[in-house]
């Protein structure tokens, strides 16, 4: 996937007509979902990011290894990325493996406004969770703002109950697939809601205000 200036990720399909700022032209972030046919936007800036075994594997492609720079994300260690004058952050968190050994990876990316929560593949287990760093932690407690979830995880009118589960527990702001397809309604219904509320509660304050 690619990620434009301020760090927001896309899957480029082959078909798929995109205008020049849809194709987010910043840094590629490798992971399962690239491990297919790798669709690569005209400008990007050709810097690579990723795990060590993912980077290794993009490395062993000479159409990359010969015209990239490549930068290793360590398992909770926050890296910073610089693109077209605009700094994120991001960090792999390590999430198990799923049964044919592949590793899962999230992805918790900062621009310094916005949280974002990158789910492509999950291995069926939540425990990773209290593992994480402590960036992703506080971001938690933040609330994340927006979570993205490749479609490919998805079955048709079928729960997958992994992200049920994980999206249920972080309840995002909002929630997005990398490929911008539509979204079941059982996983957008898991978008917390207290943003409404918060309306009534700021109006609630308000009119305390005006009592005292």
């Amino acid at each position: 996937m690619f990620l434009n200036d301020i760090g927001q990720p896309l899957i480029l399909e082959k078909g798929k007509a995109y205008s020049s700022y849809e194709e987010h032209c910043g840094a590629l972030l490798f992971s399962s979902a690239a491990l297919g046919d790798l669709i690569t936007p005209q400008n990007w800036c050709k810097l690579a990011v990723g795990s060590q075994l993912d980077i290794l594997r993009l490395q062993s492609q000479k159409s990359f290894s010969e015209s990239c720079t490549f930068k290793t994300l360590l398992p909770n260690k926050p890296t910073r990325i610089v693109y077209d004058g605009n700094e994120i952050t991001i960090t792999l968190i390590p999430a198990g493996r799923k049964q044919n050994g592949l590793e899962c990876h999230l992805f918790y990316i900062e621009n310094g406004h916005t949280r974002y929560l990158i789910v492509d593949c999950l291995s069926g287990y939540l425990d990773f969770l209290p593992k994480a760093s402590d960036c992703f932690h506080k971001g938690l407690r933040l609330g994340i703002d927006v979570l993205y979830v490749d479609e490919e995880v998805l079955v048709q009118n079928q729960i997958n109950e992994d992200l049920y589960s994980l999206v249920d527990l972080i309840r995002p702001k909002f929630i997005y697939g990398l490929r911008q397809r539509e979204l079941p309604k059982w996983l957008l219904d898991l978008r917390r809601i207290d943003d409404r509320n918060k309306k009534y509660s700021v109006l609630s304050v308000q009119n305390d205000a005006f009592k005292v």
